[in-house]
């Protein structure tokens, strides 16, 4: 496929040296080595009954996690392993899959957890070394046993938008780099030769002869919104997981659900429909309580057409907490959207969450 979401792994350098000058000193970064060591103690793997990612620990003393969104998308309980502990417990305290954002918090405290620093993504430039860190799908290896991976790359581009493909949000600040970011990376942060943060890994470019083309989202994007997600904003996560009618990826998903669903929805495709469809919706989130349900397809919102992911968070990034969007859309007949016929409308009311 052309995109695909990943995570992390780390990277290189050894010692970059101050600008000279009659009165400067030599002054030596932190060598790989010193940098893994610091900060593979914060980065965590989190671990969903569907899937699994990475994060790291950016406030220790609140035990405050960041990572991807879509890591946790469509899980009802997470956990985390810690410096190779054993899992934790964590609740999410804010999802945001517009910006593909989410802050976890530690059930029960850790004494001497430890945490990443966050440097500024606007100081890095082209041809800059990165390193990534993260919890990488492989042979041999349960959850709970990974270690951390590490890979090094350069920037390759410092500042870059893209919309990779129509189930993923607009990405508006991503760093190009070429550290490896393998499947389950997702969430993992991406340091700069002193061991700061200025990614956030979430995306890989692979296709049409591309290699090696791997992007973080920015941290000097990425850190001011983490404060209300802290807080308890989900004004743009309604609570459920969509995905692109015309993803390719999509009649696969209901291949390996089983016969029935696949039947489904394969004769809901020859209607050729136009939209959104939701995979899962989470109990008592504001999807569910507008009796929104897996299976159901949005092609409307607050009067918007809608056929991409995009399209539904361009809507959502443009209301207000607490605000409610007219909803339209049909049902598919697949998974549990059987209220009414294959094809036939609907309409909800959906009010926002967050905090007005």
């Amino acid at each position: 496929m052309s995109a695909r979401v990943t995570g992390v792994a780390a990277g290189v350098l050894a010692a970059v040296i101050t600008a000279w000058s009659p009165t400067a000193a030599w002054a030596d970064d932190p060598s790989p080595r010193e940098v893994y060591e610091k900060a593979a103690p914060a980065t965590v793997h989190v671990i969903g009954k569907y899937g699994s990612g990475t994060g790291f620990v950016y406030n220790a003393d609140e035990g405050l996690i960041v990572t991807n969104a879509h890591v946790i998308q469509g899980e009802a309980a997470l956990k985390v392993v810690v410096d190779d502990g054993p899992p934790i417990p964590v609740r999410v305290l804010g999802s945001d899959p517009c910006e593909d954002l989410a802050v976890l918090k530690l059930a029960s405290p850790k004494e001497d957890l430890k945490e990443l620093k966050f440097g500024k993504s606007g100081d890095v430039g082209t041809a800059d070394t990165v390193m990534a860190l993260g919890y990488p799908a492989s042979l041999g290896d349960t959850d709970a046993t990974q270690n951390v991976a590490f890979t090094s790359g350069a920037v390759q581009t410092p500042e870059v938008g893209a919309t990779p493909l129509t189930s993923l949000p607009r990405y508006p600040s991503l760093i190009q780099h070429s550290a490896t970011v393998n499947p389950g990376n997702s969430g993992g942060p991406l340091l700069n030769a002193k061991g700061e943060v200025v990614g956030i890994n979430t995306l890989g470019y692979e296709g049409d002869g591309v290699s090696g083309q791997f992007y973080a989202i920015s941290i000097d994007h990425a850190e001011p919104k983490l404060a209300g997600l802290a807080a308890g904003d989900n004004k743009n996560d309604p609570g459920w997981w969509l995905l692109d009618l015309s993803d390719p990826t999509v009649p696969a998903q209901f291949e390996e659900m089983g016969p029935a669903e696949d039947k489904a929805f394969k004769a809901f495709q020859k209607q050729k429909v136009d939209g959104v469809i939701a995979m899962n919706v989470n109990p008592q989130s504001p999807a569910a309580k507008a009796n929104l349900g897996p299976g159901d397809v949005i092609n409307v919102v607050k009067g918007e057409p809608v056929t991409s992911v995009a399209d539904v968070c361009d809507v959502l990034q443009s209301a207000g907490a607490g605000e409610k969007l007219a909803v339209d859309g049909v049902y598919s007949g697949a998974l549990t959207s059987t209220a009414g016929k294959p094809g036939e409308e609907w309409t909800a009311e959906l009010v926002l969450g967050g905090k007005p």
